[in-house]
This record gives C-alpha cells, structure tokens and sequence, in this order.
C-alpha cells in the first residue's frame, strides 16, 4: 500500500512540474487517463495522443495520464466496460472459461460490449480527472504566487 502512496505522490509531482497552462495540462491528464478505460491496448497512446492535440492540451501530462491504466487496473476496469456494455448491448456470455480458446472464440462477444461500455464510462473519467487536475493546479500556481509575494 505504501508503494501506491508513492507512486501517486511521484505522478502528483510530476505534473506539478509540467510547465504549462493548467487547462492544457489537465486536458492532457484527462485524455490519458479516459484513454485508459478502454479496450483498445495497443492504441491508448495514439488515441491518447491525438485527442490532446486535437484539444491543445499538453502531450506530456498525456502520457502521465496513461497510468490510469496497468495491469493492477485493467482487470477491473474491463470488467466494468463489459457489465455497462452488455446493459447497453443486451448480448452477455453466461459461462467463463479461463483459457486462450475460450477468448479466441468468442472474441466478438466479449470485445464490442466491452468497447461499447467504455465510451460512457471514459467521457465520465475525462470530465472528473479535467476538473480535479485543473482545480489542482489552480490551486498550487495561486500557492506558488502568495509564497513569493
């Protein structure tokens, strides 16, 4: 538990040291971590990536952002996606088997609930990690500047 003390204190400080207009910042943050919450792994970064540049946000603080998502948390993460997405899909599987096979064959069934859940579920890590990020930083520049008045 410590070493997750740690490592959110270490990604605290570095977007406190990103130099950069908080909202650009946050924008960034907030893609990387909405990026996170979806299905598509081998593209978080692309899509992280272009939808900062897209909005002028800051690509550094996009890949901080990206931490969202490892493998401690994608587990839980995709499970989340897949339940919102079967209420929206109305398509579950019933059984689970735990094998490579398993997932070969019925990718179709679990990928598009999954990427389907995602989408609301990432616009609602977005708005909440861009206005936490923000108000945090507004908050530390306005710390910053009473320290050297």
């Amino acid at each position: 538990m410590e070493k997750i003390f740690r490592i959110i204190k270490l990604q605290k400080y570095r977007i406190t040291k990103i130099k950069d207009f908080p909202e650009s910042v946050a924008i960034g943050i907030a893609w990387g971590a909405a990026v996170s919450f979806t299905p598509l792994l081998g593209f978080h970064l692309i899509i992280c990536y272009l939808g900062t540049w897209l909005m002028r946000g800051n690509l550094i603080a996009a890949t901080v952002g990206t931490v969202v998502g490892n493998p401690w948390t994608f587990p839980f993460i995709f499970y989340l996606d897949y339940k919102i997405g079967t209420t929206i899909y109305f398509n579950s599987i019933d059984y689970y088997e735990f094998k490579i096979k398993f997932f070969v064959v019925h990718f179709e069934d679990l990928f598009y609930p999954t990427l389907l859940g995602s989408v609301p579920l990432a616009l609602i890590v977005w708005f909440i990690t861009f206005n936490m990020c923000k108000k945090f930083l507004i908050k530390r520049i306005n710390e910053k500047n009473k320290i050297r008045r």
